[in-house]
């Protein structure tokens, strides 16, 4: 992957992800990994976040309440299923919808040094290529992992130059 390169593949009931992040692998794990940092950059452009309860660890969950632009609360809940830190971290992401729209799929995360930065591939994995269209169609699921994964990039930046500043 090209330096600050970014790119969506969309293979059958799978979209991945690859972002490259001018920070170091473990600054890109942790923010992913702790409530404190999440709650700045985590879902779609327009969406905040409140943590209700979070145990990283395998078989530990997080469940949380995404608060959408429109004013609706959409509750979540990850499990996580594998964990090698700061490397990888798998997990089942699950949501409500609201009505009969449930949301369901597997998540792997990869973050790979490369140089004084972090490559990263986020991979969301559907029951079927059905159910991507389906979620894809009715929430603009691509997209709005691409803006999740924008966001992230600039919480990024902005966490690396105040821990820069401090030292």
């Amino acid at each position: 992957m090209p330096k600050h390169g970014a790119e969506t593949l969309i293979e059958d009931n799978q979209v991945i992800y690859k972002r490259y992040f001018d920070v170091p692998l473990e600054l890109a794990f942790e923010a992913w990994s702790s409530p404190e940092h999440l709650s700045h950059w985590w879902g779609p452009d327009g969406f905040t976040l409140t943590t209700t309860s979070m145990e990283f660890a395998e078989s530990g969950c997080w469940e949380f309440i995404m608060h959408g632009p429109n004013g609706r609360d959409y509750e979540n809940k990850v499990q996580f299923l594998q964990i090698n830190a700061p490397f990888f971290m798998r997990y089942k992401h699950s949501g409500d919808g609201g009505g009969d729209a449930h949301v369901e799929f597997e998540v792997r995360v990869r973050f790979e040094a490369c140089g004084d930065g972090t490559n990263l591939t986020f991979e969301q994995i559907f029951s079927s290529k059905r159910e991507l269209e389906r979620l894809d169609s009715r929430y603009g699921a691509i997209k709005g992992a691409e803006q999740h994964l924008g966001k992230f990039s600039q919480y990024l930046l902005k966490l690396s130059s105040s821990r820069r500043g401090k030292t």
